[in-house]
């Protein structure tokens, strides 16, 4: 998966603010590279910006915005991280640039001179710390607490979460932004009907089936969902559970409950999908299943919607103000919630055509170009900062 498909908006006027977009997300990475995507998307509805991407993948390659390497190795982060917490500072990475984006952090922003805005995701390590090693909790916080403090602005994607930075990390809620972006458009097309059922016979898909499309990691809670899908078997043994994701210990752990419960044989793991044929699974589910214990925002639901997949989702965390009244909710930590919550939509025709007409309804309103209006303001806003430096001190242009 890349960019290529992102393309420039005809017409645009001559940009006049450098604008360097720090670019460091992979498929790996899970929803921030999709998010990633979406924030490129956007930048093409953005006025008055020259953008040029920073980044250490080839991922990248085929942006539409000319792109520059950005070193991003664990040492280096590691070093950056250090000196900033000394008060050192180190090399700017960004000196041609007016103002700086990133869609993650990046230690780099560390030791820009350049105003900048980063998007931080979650705090969930506060939630969940036991999904999280001693190492990564400090890394977490330290990280946060240093770039929250330097950034010009911060973005989320939920009001949920911008509480928790302003209430945890005791930052002003004037500089915190809350901009929810549409997934990329390489999922919002509509296959045809040859396309639907040629990926149906390729995968050996049942003609009624659960799909949760997530990498297997703790908080995901898959273990749960299985526990869950057993219930749900038991009174509809035709309804199928398809995941997909990357295999590691706890897709091994997932599989071993599976084979326990007696389910192995009705649940199918796809691994990495393809934009196109995933847009063809959405479209071919009984209904998107959600159990996440933590989300800001998930992706997964936002395809659902589009493709008029119907919404089974967790009660829990910044969720439900996602969804509205999109959704069935359920206490994700309840297997018999989530197995009652599944089993009344999927017996329940007129309720999952509804949900499909309401979430299909609120993409509608979910827009790039509404979503470049909310970036808009926030790049404008780093546009004013970097005048008051330069008005401060005439020379730093020349400097750079």
């Amino acid at each position: 998966m890349t960019v290529a498909q992102v393309r420039r908006v005809p017409g645009r006027t001559a940009p006049t603010t450098r604008l360097g977009v720090v670019a460091l997300s992979t498929p790996a990475h899970g929803g921030t590279f999709q998010y990633t995507l979406s924030m490129m998307e956007a930048l093409r509805y953005v006025r008055g910006f020259d953008v040029t991407i920073y980044t250490d993948s080839d991922y990248y390659k085929n942006a539409p915005f000319p792109a520059r390497p950005l070193s991003n190795s664990r040492v280096r982060q590691a070093t950056q991280t250090i000196a900033a917490g000394l008060g050192l500072r180190l090399a700017e990475a960004f000196a041609d640039e007016d103002i700086l984006l990133a869609p993650i952090y990046s230690t780099a922003l560390l030791h820009t001179t350049k105003p900048f805005a980063f998007t931080l995701h979650d705090l969930q390590e506060r939630y969940f710390p036991q999904h999280f090693s001693f190492a990564q909790r400090t890394w977490r916080r330290v990280l946060n607490q240093l770039m929250v403090r330097r950034a010009t602005r911060i973005l989320c994607e939920s009001q949920f979460v911008k509480n928790d930075i302003v209430t945890i990390l005791d930052i002003h809620p004037q500089k915190v932004s809350v901009a929810v972006g549409p997934p990329s458009r390489q999922l919002a097309f509509e296959p045809d009907q040859a396309s639907v059922q040629r990926t149906k016979r390729k995968f050996a898909l049942q003609d009624r089936f659960l799909f949760y499309p997530a990498q297997f990691w703790p908080h995901k809670n898959h273990l749960r969902l299985i526990e869950a899908y057993a219930r749900v078997h038991e009174t509809l043994p035709d309804l199928a559970l398809v995941l997909t994701g990357r295999e590691n210990e706890t897709f091994a752990h997932v599989m071993e409950k599976a084979r326990a419960l007696g389910v192995s044989n009705s649940i199918v793991h796809l691994g990495y999908i393809e934009p196109e044929e995933m847009s063809a699974i959405y479209r071919l589910a009984t209904m998107l299943v959600m159990p996440s214990l933590y989300e800001s925002v998930s992706i997964p639901i936002f395809e659902a919607f589009q493709a008029g997949t119907p919404v089974t989702a967790s009660s829990i965390f910044a969720i439900p103000e996602q969804v509205g009244d999109a959704a069935v909710l359920f206490d994700p930590l309840s297997p018999d919630a989530i197995a009652a919550a599944v089993l009344s939509l999927a017996s329940d025709a007129a309720k999952s055509a509804e949900l499909s007409r309401r979430g299909m309804a609120l993409m509608r309103s979910l827009t790039f170009e509404r979503y470049a209006s909310q970036l808009q303001l926030v790049l404008d806003a780093l546009v004013s900062a970097a005048t008051d430096v330069t008005e401060q001190t005439p020379s730093s242009r020349a400097m750079t």
